[in-house]
């Protein structure tokens, strides 16, 4: 008697192997919704921190241009330092100074080559920022001279030959970079700027400076001064926000300053623009009368508020194209990018320079 070998036959196998099929494309489809969804709240994790960074760096440098100690860069500055390697460097006519892109890129894409043709901003951008580099096509520059964040200024002892003894160390730390360095003193109602050129203990010894009283009285103020710059540009592949300090090298004056290397602030900044509240005139309750860009400004002095905008995207695949925004109003610019997978927001703020109150 023959034995019935039991198994599937081939209708039931291509019924099975269906299922399979179905089961898979619907892990599939639930895999890749999935990581769509972590690919867009990824993105949007990272865009919220860049919002955050960005106002976290920006805003004290903006509120602290100016400052002098108890005075400010409109109390009857004089400044010492006589050469400069170009127009804006340690330039303290103003707290705060700013070049306008004449031209934006349509689309904006990310990580492109940096500009380096000066005349492409009105005004004409400085030289040092093309020595340095170049900025990101299509973006503005805000340039900030004033106290550093988190600077205290210090009381004054005594004045001696090119030197000034203070009541505290400015070794630690006050001193936001070692000397040669710029430094204020202030007396309430005008101010000094100077280049330290050594700190030992109290004592900071310079070699042109205010030398004694009664130019300056005994309790003024001396604090550190620096020159900040914010940019977008593109170092490393992709298109970020970028600070800068001006420095003294070793040894050095005024006359062979330079930006020190670029700072990363936020990755995935396509471009910033900065308009400029102008009031009137200078004064404690003069509020800004009119927001400009930097190509309008006649008076940088009489500059008390800031306005910056920003184009902030995330990784790639974080939006589909079908969804994602391929415009983007910016102040009175319209900004474009590809229609391709990331997800992009802008970011709106707004300092005032609190210093222009300082009369």
């Amino acid at each position: 008697m023959k034995r019935r070998h039991a198994g599937f036959g081939l209708v039931e196998l291509m019924i099975a192997m269906a299922l399979g099929l179905f089961v898979v494309a619907g892990v599939l489809v639930v895999f890749i919704a999935q990581r769509q969804v972590y690919q867009s709240s990824n993105s949007q994790s990272l865009i919220q921190d860049a919002d955050n960074a960005i106002s976290a760096i920006i805003t004290p440098v903006v509120r602290g241009a100016g400052f002098t100690g108890c005075s400010s860069l409109a109390g009857g500055v004089k400044a010492y330092p006589s050469a400069t390697n170009t127009p804006l460097t340690f330039n303290t006519t103003s707290p705060v100074q700013g070049f306008d892109s004449k031209t934006i890129p349509s689309p904006l894409v990310d990580g492109a080559a940096n500009d380096t043709s000066a005349g492409d901003w009105s005004p004409s951008l400085d030289a040092s920022f093309i020595t340095a580099g170049g900025i990101a096509p299509g973006s503005d520059v805000l340039v900030l001279i004033g106290a550093p964040p988190g600077a205290a200024p210090v009381g004054v002892t005594s004045f001696g030959t090119n030197a000034i003894t203070l009541n505290t160390s400015l070794s630690t730390s006050t001193l936001t970079f070692a000397p040669p360095q710029l430094v204020a003193v202030s007396d309430c109602g005008k101010s000094s700027i100077f280049q330290v050129n050594s700190v030992t203990g109290t004592t900071l010894a310079y070699a042109t400076g205010p030398n004694g009283t009664p130019l300056y009285p005994v309790s003024s103020q001396v604090i550190p001064i620096q020159q900040t710059a914010f940019f977008v540009a593109q170092y490393a592949g992709q298109s970020a926000l970028f600070e800068t300090v001006m420095t003294i090298p070793a040894g050095g004056t005024a006359a062979n300053a330079a930006w020190s290397k670029p700072v990363e602030i936020a990755p995935g900044v396509l471009n910033m623009q900065v308009l400029y509240g102008v009031a009137s005139s200078s004064g404690a309750t003069t509020a800004a009368t009119a927001y400009v860009n930097a190509a309008n400004v006649t008076n940088w002095a009489l500059v008390n508020t800031v306005k910056l905008g920003f184009l902030i995207e995330g990784n790639a695949s974080s939006s589909t194209v079908s969804t994602n925004q391929t415009t983007f109003p910016l102040f009175s610019s319209t900004l474009t990018v590809p229609a391709d997978s990331r997800l992009r927001h802008t970011f709106f703020m707004t300092a005032n320079i609190r210093n222009t109150t300082l009369l």
